[in-house]
C-alpha cells in the first residue's frame, strides 16, 4: 500500500509538472452536465475484482490525461478528453475501467462534497491554470456544489442524478 500511495504521488506530481498551461485559450460557456470520461496514468496497481486479478496501470492513465492537457484548445475539451481517455483505458484483463470502475473529472477550485469507496486512482492535474482532479473508484456519491457544465466537470459509470440541478450523484459499484 505504502509503495502505491508513493508511486501515485510521483506519477501525480510528474504529470502535473510536465503539463503546460495552454494560454489564450477561451472557457466555452456553461454547458448542461454531461457524461463522458478521462484519462488517467500512475504504476501498475493488482485490484482484486469478482475473484479474479486485475492491474490497473496508473501511470498509463496518467500520461493519457497530460496528454488530453496538451492537445484540448480549451477546458471543455480537456474535460471530455480526460473522461474519454481515462474511461476506454485498457486494464490488464482487457476490459476498458469503465467496465470495472466509475469515473470523475472535477474543477478542484468549485465546492464539493464526496464519499467515494474503492479509490484505485486519483491524480490531480492543471490546464489553463485550474487544477482538475480525477477519481477512479467502485461507488459512492459526489455533489457538485459549484458550477456545472463541461468546464467543471464530467463523470462516467453506474449513477443516478438527483438534487437540485441534478447535482448529486450516487455511483453504484458494477
Amino acid at each position: 500500500m505504502l509503495r502505491r500511495s508513493v508511486l501515485l504521488l510521483l506519477a501525480a506530481s510528474a504529470a502535473v509538472l510536465a503539463v503546460s498551461s495552454i494560454t489564450g485559450a477561451t472557457p466555452a460557456p456553461d454547458a448542461p452536465v454531461m457524461v463522458a470520461e478521462p484519462a488517467s496514468a500512475a504504476a501498475p496497481t493488482d485490484v482484486l475484482t469478482a475473484d479474479r486479478q486485475v492491474t490497473l496501470d496508473v501511470v498509463g492513465l496518467t500520461n493519457l490525461i497530460v496528454s488530453a492537457a496538451s492537445n484540448a484548445a480549451d477546458r471543455d475539451a480537456f474535460v471530455r478528453s480526460a473522461l474519454d481517455k481515462v474511461s476506454y483505458f485498457k486494464l490488464s484483463n482487457g476490459r476498458s475501467v469503465t467496465e470495472d470502475y466509475n469515473v470523475m473529472v472535477f474543477n478542484r477550485q468549485q465546492p464539493f462534497s464526496s464519499n467515494l469507496a474503492g479509490i484505485e486512482m486519483y491524480s490531480d492535474f492543471r490546464f489553463d491554470n485550474i487544477t482538475f482532479g480525477v477519481w477512479v473508484f467502485k461507488s459512492g456519491w459526489f455533489l457538485n456544489e459549484g458550477d456545472g457544465g463541461w468546464i467543471n466537470w464530467a463523470f462516467r459509470g453506474w449513477f443516478t442524478r438527483s438534487g437540485s440541478g441534478g447535482k448529486l450523484v450516487t455511483f453504484r459499484a458494477k
